[in-house]
């Protein structure tokens, strides 16, 4: 006779990048699944191109892109960009869209991207605003 698992299945898991430590077993946090997936999110807006090494082309020109007028002509290069660095680092999203707001009069961009983890049928949004820093 089969008995059912009562605890989840975790698919994926990364390191808490806040470096929280639990306080049960005095050791870095981790993230699983959906969240884990959300701050790979995180972590590759903020990768510049060439930052990493040993991967030059790893990371995107968001950055770059903060310092240039902010209008719906850069909101659409910064879509494309996006989509571009998620289909190529995160083979864990499936992406269904990516839409970037721009703000000329707060100097952002608020952007929303919808997405499937591979392994889970429920549909994820991540947002996130970008706005340059001095």
């Amino acid at each position: 006779m089969a008995t059912k698992r009562k605890t989840p299945v975790r698919i994926y898991r990364d390191i808490d990048m806040s470096f929280v430590v639990n306080p049960v077993t005095k050791d870095i946090g981790i993230k699983y699944d959906v969240n884990s997936v959300k701050q790979a999110l995180r972590n590759l807006f903020f990768y510049q191109r060439g930052e990493k090494k040993f991967d030059p082309n790893f990371g995107s020109g968001i950055r770059g892109m903060l310092f240039e007028p902010v209008d719906n002509i850069s909101a659409g290069i910064l879509e494309k960009e996006i989509e571009v660095m998620i289909e190529n680092y995160e083979p864990r999203v499936l992406l269904d869209n990516v839409i970037v707001v721009a703000s000329a009069d707060t100097n952002d961009y608020e952007v929303r991207v919808d997405f499937h983890v591979v392994g889970q049928r429920e549909p994820q949004v991540y947002t996130t605003l970008l706005e340059r820093l001095r």
